[in-house]
This record gives C-alpha cells, structure tokens and sequence, in this order.
C-alpha cells in the first residue's frame, strides 16, 4: 500500500464535546415528549373512567327501569286495593279490588285480534285485575299490557280498532266466588285504552249482574265513564320516570 492509498483511506470524526451534549439534550427532550404523551393519555383514560354517565345514558337506565315494572313491582304495587274516580254526581268514590290474574301472556290476556296485534309489537307481558265500584253494580277489568319501548305500545295502541260495536280488546277477569262471577265476555258493555310510556292500559266494564250488550240497548257512557279515571290511576305511577340517582344503591352508575 502506497502513500497514495492512504490518503484516500477516510477516518472517522472524533465527536467533540460540544456534539455530545446535543445529542444527549435531544434524547431528554424526546424522552419529555414521550412522557408528557404518556401522562396526557393517562389522564384521559382516567377521567373517562371516573366520570358519571352521560345525560343520554341515565335517560336509557331509566326507560329501562320503567319497561321492567312489570316484573319487578308486586302485582298490589301495579294494581292497587282502591282506585280513586269521580261520578257525574260530582262525587269522590273507591273501586275496590276484587281480585288480580296471574301473570299471563299477552294473548291470554287480550281477544284473538288484538293478540296479534300485541305480537306484532313484541308484547311481553298481559296483566288483569277486576275492581267493583263503590255502590256493588259496575265491574271493571284493569289489563296492563308491557311492551319493550314506548314506541311499540303506541303503534299497538294506534292499531286497536276503536268506537262502540267495533269489539273489545281486553278479556273479562272473573273470578269464582266474587261479586265478578257474572263478569263474561258478552256482559262487557264499553272499552277504552291509554298508552302509557312502554304500557297499554286497557279497560272492559259491565253490570255486575251479569246484564249482557246488545243491538237494542240505549248506550249509558255516563255509567261507565270511571273507566278511563281507573286506568289513569294504574298507569300514572307505573309510567312515572324517576330520574337516575348514582348515589342510591338501586342505581350502578
């Protein structure tokens, strides 16, 4: 190998001080990025998973608590031994229970058009109970049908074929032994309905003595009239919606 060679063979640069300590003031101030990257996202994941549910998670959790009432409330919860109406006397007077049905299926629950409208919509649970008014000569039929969204027992409630001699939705519950007993399907003289949030609340009532409905017979809407004051008082408190409360035991927020 001559001179010549050598001068063309290249030799490393010798790091001067100077280059060492930037180069390692660029490694801290990557490090320092990374960390501030790390902690930043720390923090974000944490508070993510310490703060409460949103607005629109507690109104689901409490749509949800109400659609379970039917389920989670004792039937004297749902049907209660008195119902509160008021007479076209102007007069304040108690229903009184007469008996409540086991839990049942929608369609036991309802006459064969209506079952199949309530299925159609996803019906979930049917429940009756008959009430006797306060002068022993009118019987009502209270029925609770649950659907799973307050959406699917408006579209069966809009469905239900409605007015006088059209037919009734809602079977008569009469119990043996009580002032019900003549309570049959051909005894029942009028109807209404009433949706109330995830529920339909359906109605039959007739003469206690068993008077069946016919072709010839002078319409007496006053008579009946407490009906729909019954179904309010049923529905009111199981459609109420009670906002979601984390600090409660009941609620897992």
């Amino acid at each position: 190998m001559t001179s010549d060679d050598l001068s063309d063979v290249s030799h490393p640069a010798v790091a001067t001080p100077r280059r060492r300590w930037r180069a390692v003031t660029a490694l801290i101030a990557t490090g320092l990025v990374s960390l501030a990257i790390a902690v930043a996202a720390g923090v974000g994941a944490c508070s993510a998973a310490t703060r409460g549910p949103t607005a629109a998670q507690r109104a689901a959790a409490a749509a949800i608590a109400v659609a379970d009432r039917w389920r989670t409330w004792p039937a004297g919860r749902i049907f209660p031994a008195t119902l509160t109406y008021s007479t076209n006397l102007l007069t304040t007077e108690q229903a009184s229970r007469v008996g409540i049905a086991p839990q049942s299926t929608c369609a036991s629950a309802v006459d064969p058009v209506a079952a199949r409208l309530a299925a159609r919509e996803h019906c979930q649970a049917g429940l009756r109970a008959t009430y006797l008014d306060q002068l022993g000569g009118i019987v009502y039929t209270v029925g609770v049908l649950a659907f799973p969204t307050s959406r699917l027992a408006a579209a069966f409630a809009a469905r239900l074929p409605s007015g006088r001699g059209r037919g009734f939705a809602l079977r008569a519950l009469a119990l043996p032994g009580t002032a019900s007993v003549l309570f049959t399907p051909q005894a029942r003289q009028t109807a209404t309905s009433k949706v109330a949030g995830p529920f339909v609340v359906l109605t039959v009532a007739g003469y206690a003595d068993g008077e069946p409905t016919g072709p010839g017979q002078q319409p007496r809407t006053g008579i009946f009239a407490p009906a729909s004051q019954l179904a309010a008082e049923v529905a009111s408190p199981l459609a109420r919606v009670v906002p979601v409360n984390c600090s409660k035991p009941q609620w897992e927020c």
